[in-house]
């Protein structure tokens, strides 16, 4: 396998542009316990989903470089593999959170970038200001 399209591989799977925009879930004036009951739910349904492997292996190993070209492509594999069972999780935690009544609505990039320099306990009140204002904020997301 050629150096470059090794580092085009690698370019690939890094590249920022491949992680979804930043969102939160809106249900107007739900309460905090039930808020995180139903966060608590539906990421306990994505934690058992497991997406599918993938493997690679050399056809022909009396050609050059097959079993390191096999070797390279497993690698690779493992960063799509991860990647996928996010998608997954994201997906299912969308749905049941949608099917328990919140709407999925992008957060502004100033908001998010507010959010993102508050600590720990300041950052989930910052957040549930957004899940349960009775006017909320951001774009409807459409799954």
């Amino acid at each position: 396998m050629s150096r470059k399209l090794l580092l085009v591989l690698c370019a690939a799977v890094s590249t920022p542009a491949l992680a979804e925009d930043p969102y939160y879930f809106h249900k107007a004036a739900v309460s905090h316990e039930a808020y995180m009951a139903d966060v608590d739910r539906c990421a306990s349904l994505g934690a058992g989903t497991k997406a599918p492997r993938y493997t690679a292996q050399p056809t022909n190993y009396n050609t050059p470089y097959a079993v390191e070209s096999a070797a390279i492509a497993s690698f690779f594999i493992g960063f799509l593999e991860r990647r996928e069972q996010r998608r997954l999780v994201s997906r299912i935690e969308r749905t049941c959170m949608a099917d328990k009544g919140y709407q999925r609505r992008a957060i502004d990039k100033p908001v998010y970038q507010e959010i993102r320099k508050l600590d720990a306990k300041d950052r989930l009140e910052r957040l549930f200001t957004l899940v349960s204002a009775a006017q909320p904020t951001g774009k409807v997301m459409v799954e």
